[in-house]
């Protein structure tokens, strides 16, 4: 076969199966930021949604929330594609099974971005996970063709679109094969009379012994509420830095207290307190007061996201429990931290 014309078939295959396949991409929309009661399922045309109060699909929560996204990702031309998505709070986004963009965090709206290989005309798997805790949703997946070179250097300069839903398709439905009716057996005629052997005698079925009801299981009611030591674990904060001989709180320090403020949002019943420690590097009444300042400070940005006051005790202990003892003249950074216990 001339090799123009195999190539003609084989583009009016691929594009035969484009026209039978969905545009858009399937759309699972979850209440709980891990997934944890699906809500529905429909076809997005694409990744582009900001809101408040009012979610794209009823019965979902505007404030916790997760959606997954998968389908097929076509891709125009050959090259390196830089993905980005613009996005307020979590993102994942996978492209052949490789993982472009990993931020599964909190964040105030940021832009996260990932580079991905794709030949012309092939068809990539895709999903996108995404989700939102406290106020505003908003997530816009994007992509720079390896065509489309950066303007000039910095985010600003690139040639991000919103990836349009021409590009994302739907494998069509696949119906199961009919069963193959069952072959037909033939048996033979006999010319004698085929007598049956008689059925060996049956014993009587002996009676089924009654069920004793189990009893129903103990309770406690002093018993109190048990968080796996994983969970706990994850969540507490582990780099909350301040300036020097303040309680200013540095900006690095936001995103694992967001992190904090989401989990205990999801679990009401947990109380928390805030542990405030200095070194003995200095004057001892001072060291105390902006041990309890330090740990007011960090009651009161979770308190601003959402966490009810009275859940949250803030006490300061100065240098009185040091994690390190040795020469008081010598510097133990150590010393200087923000305890969290659970209770």
């Amino acid at each position: 076969m001339n090799k123009s014309i195999a190539s003609l078939l084989f583009l009016l295959a691929f594009w035969s199966n484009c026209l039978r396949a969905q545009h858009g991409l399937k759309a699972e929309y979850y209440n709980g930021i891990e997934f944890d009661k699906k809500v529905a399922t429909r076809i997005d045309d694409k990744i582009d949604f900001f809101w408040l109060d009012k979610p794209p699909v009823r019965g979902l929560d505007p404030n916790y929330c997760s959606v997954r996204w998968t389908g097929r990702l076509f891709a125009p031309e050959t090259g390196t594609y830089t993905f980005s998505a613009r996005v307020d709070d979590g993102i994942r986004v996978w492209v052949g099974g490789v993982m472009v963009i990993n931020n599964w965090n909190l964040n105030d709206v940021g832009i996260f971005s990932g580079q991905v290989k794709m030949e012309a005309s092939k068809q990539y798997d895709l999903k996108v996970e995404f989700f939102n805790a406290l106020v505003e949703a908003e997530i816009t997946l994007l992509w720079e063709l390896p065509s489309e070179e950066a303007s000039f250097p910095g985010l600003f300069g690139r040639n991000f679109k919103v990836v349009e839903p021409e590009y994302f398709l739907q494998a069509p439905e696949q119906k199961p094969p009919p069963p193959k009716p069952a072959p037909k057996v033939e048996v033979a005629e006999s010319a004698t009379e085929n007598k049956m052997p008689a059925p060996p005698p049956t014993s009587p079925k002996p009676k089924p012994k009654k069920q004793q009801d189990a009893p129903p299981p103990a309770t406690n009611p002093a018993a109190k509420t048990v968080v796996h030591k994983d969970t706990i674990e994850r969540y507490t904060p582990k780099n909350v830095n301040f300036e020097r001989g303040k309680s200013i709180m540095l900006a690095a320090s936001h995103r694992e207290l967001d992190n904090l403020a989401a989990f205990l949002l999801r679990n009401p019943d947990i109380r928390l307190k805030v542990e405030g420690h200095t070194d003995v590097i200095g004057d001892p009444d001072k060291n105390w007061e902006l041990s309890e300042e330090r740990a007011e400070a960090v009651a009161a940005y979770l308190v601003q996201k959402g966490i009810e006051a009275e859940r949250i005790q803030a006490k300061g202990y100065g240098s009185s429990k040091p994690l390190v003892k040795g020469d008081p003249k010598k510097h133990y950074p150590v010393n200087r931290r923000v305890e969290f216990i659970f209770y």
